[in-house]
């Protein structure tokens, strides 16, 4: 069961960390194109243009967040046969199993 925890932990920090990459590539370049420039750092822009940039990628990474748990599981069903530790309760499982089935 400890060997499953620290699999199911490892798979899932790559999953989040190779989304999480391509979802900050996109909100930049979706930045970059809408506003014509780089994303605000520090106090190079004003208070809207801060919380803008911060909505939009606040957005993108909770997105990708989710995005990666749901393709982890799906993964790790595929790999072993049942669902990872944590996601055992009826509604998951039948989620999981009908995404997997898709």
């Amino acid at each position: 069961m400890i060997g499953a925890k620290i699999g199911w932990k490892l798979v899932l920090a790559v999953f989040t960390m190779v989304v999480g990459l391509v979802a900050n590539k996109a909100v930049t370049t979706a930045w970059k194109i809408g506003a014509g420039g780089k994303p605000p750092k520090g106090s190079q822009a004003g208070y809207v243009e801060v919380v803008t940039w911060a909505v939009a990628s606040g957005a993108a990474a909770a997105a990708a967040k989710r995005f990666a748990e749901d393709r982890a599981a799906k993964y790790w069903l595929k790999s072993t046969g049942h669902l990872p530790p944590g996601y055992e309760t009826e509604a998951v499982k039948d989620t999981v199993k009908d995404a997997v089935k898709a």
